[in-house]
């Protein structure tokens, strides 16, 4: 059985991964941060809506989907 590498994946499943990264972004955001207090001691976050840390979470979920789409799969050696 060959492995796939992400690149062979179809972009709608990377783009329910990417979805899915976010997703595990805001449960961490809601139940950590807004609930302890945290976003008192982050610059520019805005309770209970979007704001920029959001926006920064989005871009690099999207630049590591958008790397990994490129890399190659390296050749498997014929041991």
């Amino acid at each position: 059985m060959k492995k796939v590498s992400f690149a062979e994946l179809p972009w709608i499943v990377r783009i329910v991964l990417g979805i899915a990264g976010f997703n595990m972004w805001w449960s961490v955001e809601e139940f950590v941060i807004d609930r302890f207090g945290a976003w008192r001691y982050l610059p520019d976050y805005k309770f209970g809506r979007l704001c920029v840390w959001d926006l920064t979470v989005a871009l690099l979920i999207a630049a590591a989907i958008r790397r990994l789409s490129r890399t190659r799969a390296t050749p498997e050696s014929s041991d």
